[in-house]
């Protein structure tokens, strides 16, 4: 995500930032009761069966030793595809200028073919990250997420807010606060 925000031809990079802030300093202000959350699904990662499945796709090189031959199959010719999911405990600072990246990482794999993202997945897996985290102590009344700008994070579709309800509901939060990052239309 932060590559995201970094990008210097988005026209939504300050809207971005700006909001990330405004999530943040609400963390620093109600700390005690609050636990933050950033979560993005990474690219789809092939799989290939007794042969390796070549990484030249959109003209990307290969690495291999020099002495050795690059023996692949194409990128087309692959048995599954693994889409890594990446939930991300963010640690609340004290301050705004100090860093907030030092807690806990989980990641999930998923079969692509047989286990698409959907919003109600990402809910059950915040759920099971949110019982491994907080297995001894007892769970924050705010939750606040930051997601990438997926289609199964956009606060506006009916099928993710009913995914927000769930947990909401789920885990009698008293507050959830679900922020994404815009779409780059440019």
């Amino acid at each position: 995500m932060q590559s995201r925000l970094l990008q210097k031809n988005s026209d939504n990079t300050y809207y971005c930032a700006a909001l990330f802030q405004y999530l943040r300093e609400f963390c620093i202000q109600y700390y005690q009761w609050t636990c933050l959350i950033s979560a993005d699904n990474k690219h789809k990662i092939p799989i290939g069966e007794d042969v390796a499945v070549s990484t030249g796709v959109r003209n990307w090189h290969s690495i291999v030793d020099q002495d050795s031959i690059l023996v692949a199959a194409d990128h087309d010719f692959t048995k599954l595809f693994l889409t890594p999911s990446v939930i991300f405990f963010i640690s609340i600072s004290n301050k705004i200028s100090e860093s907030f990246y030092d807690d806990q990482v989980f990641i999930s794999y998923k079969n692509t073919v047989f286990e698409q993202s959907s919003t109600i997945r990402h809910s059950t897996e915040f759920l099971n990250a949110l019982n491994i985290q907080y297995e001894y102590q007892i769970l924050p009344l705010i939750l606040c997420l930051y997601t990438d700008r997926g289609l199964d994070h956009w606060c506006n579709y009916g099928s993710v807010q009913i995914a927000l309800i769930y947990l909401f509901l789920y885990e009698d939060f008293d507050l959830l606060i679900a922020v994404r990052t815009a779409p780059n239309y440019s």
